[in-house]
Parts: structure tokens; C-alpha cells; sequence
């Protein structure tokens, strides 16, 4: 239902368009939604290799980050080494477009892909064959040279739908519960109040001919953020 969900979420960006945001992810490059499924289904519904050219126009234009109450970084994949090349944030609301699917490596192709490591100390290449992944010092730097609180990200299944890394100063959030039908995990959502204080909403998938019950949702909060 990859046509339903865009649109519905493009129409709610129409409808509450100071309320509504949407970030680019991986999944919103031609070289990725064009072998994963989108490209063939516009084309079996519609016959019309144009609309799914008009769709990837408009991904061409989203953006790629977005930071809350000058705290809060987000992004779909990671950090990258070309954050450490800036005096502020202004280098991430600089990325010119729109843009096409970035080059391998740069800036926006790490916001889109990169992944944090514990096992890495700094930057190395990834094993995706894509970006770079991370380490918590890149995560506490990043931190500190632009006084943020936390990295939130997306890009990875995380078993509880959520997942802390770098003493709780990144947090993953995955957002589709039972992966695939191959996973058995939780998806999340993380809601951020006036005070910056963040708490995650867990919903868990149902297997009806399960003998254990999983609780539909739970509220897991963290420390405030300063």
C-alpha cells in the first residue's frame, strides 16, 4: 500500500501544513523505491511510469532534517563527518534543492543512510555498501559542537521499536511492528512535550494464535532533557 500511505501523508501536510512535517529517508531515492516495490506498483495500478516520475519530484524536494526547539536533531540515517566542516546547523537548512539521489559519500547520502556502531570508534565505511556508520564519541560531538540534547533517527529495526545508544544522546525509532512479517517487533513513537520532555509510545503486533498476550501500548519516559 505504498500509494496510500504517501498520499495520506502528503494530504495531511496539505490539511496542516505548520503542523505536518515530513522528512526524506532512504526509501525516497529513485535507486532505492525503484527495486523495493513503489516503481512496480504505480505501474500495475496506473500503467504510468510518469506519476511514479511526479512522486519522485516531489522526494526530490523534501527535506532531510529537522531540529525541535534547537534540541532535538532529526534525521532518517545518521551523522556524518561533513557536520564536523560547520559552525552551525545552517549547513543542514543549506542542502540545495531539490536533489536527486545524493552522491556516495556526502552529507545528505549519510542523513539518509549512515547508522550508529558501538564497535565503531569514529567513522568507517558501512557494510550496507552505502554511507558510513558511527560511535558514541561522534554522537557526544556532534552534541556538544551544536549544544543538542539528543539524535533521533530512524533506518534500523529495533526489537522494542525504540533503542537508546550513546548514554541516551541518540535514540533510534522504528515505526512498523512485525517487519516484514519476518520480525517480531514492536514499532514506536516518540512524543515530545513543551518542556522537552520526551516519552515513547510502544505498539506491539497481535499474533492471534499466540499463547502470550502483548499489551497493545506503553509509555516509557526518560530523563528531561536540559
Amino acid at each position: 500500500m505504498n500509494i496510500e500511505t504517501i498520499t495520506l501523508l502528503l494530504a495531511f501536510k496539505v490539511k496542516y501544513p505548520n503542523n505536518f512535517f515530513l522528512l526524506r529517508g532512504n526509501h525516497e531515492t529513485q535507486f532505492v523505491n525503484r527495486i523495493y516495490g513503489f516503481y512496480e506498483e504505480i505501474n500495475r495500478r496506473y500503467q504510468s511510469p510518469l506519476l511514479y516520475e511526479t512522486f519522485q519530484d516531489v522526494f526530490n524536494w523534501m527535506p532531510l532534517s529537522a531540529c525541535v526547539a534547537d534540541r532535538i536533531l532529526c534525521m532518517h540515517g545518521g551523522l556524518s563527518p561533513d557536520l564536523f566542516k560547520g559552525d552551525s546547523l545552517k549547513l543542514l537548512k543549506d542542502l540545495s534543492r531539490p536533489l536527486p539521489d545524493p552522491p556516495n559519500p556526502s552529507l545528505p547520502l549519510d542523513l539518509l543512510w549512515a547508522d550508529p556502531d558501538a564497535a565503531t570508534d569514529e567513522f568507517k565505511f558501512s557494510i550496507r555498501g552505502v554511507s558510513c556508520t558511527f560511535g558514541i564519541k561522534v554522537v557526544n560531538s556532534v552534541c556538544q559542537k551544536y549544544n543538542l540534547d539528543l539524535i533521533c533517527r530512524a533506518h534500523q529495526v529495533v526489537q522494542d521499536g525504540y533503542e537508546f545508544f550513546a548514554s541516551r544522546k541518540l535514540v533510534t525509532i522504528f515505526s512498523a511492528p512485525h517487519y516484514c512479517g519476518q520480525f517480531d517487533n514492536a514499532a514506536a513513537v516518540m512524543m515530545v512535550a513543551k518542556d522537552l520532555q520526551c516519552s515513547f509510545r510502544v505498539l506491539r503486533p497481535k499474533f492471534p494464535n499466540a499463547k502470550i498476550k502483548c499489551t497493545d501500548a506503553q509509555i516509557t519516559t526518560y530523563q528531561k532533557l536540559a
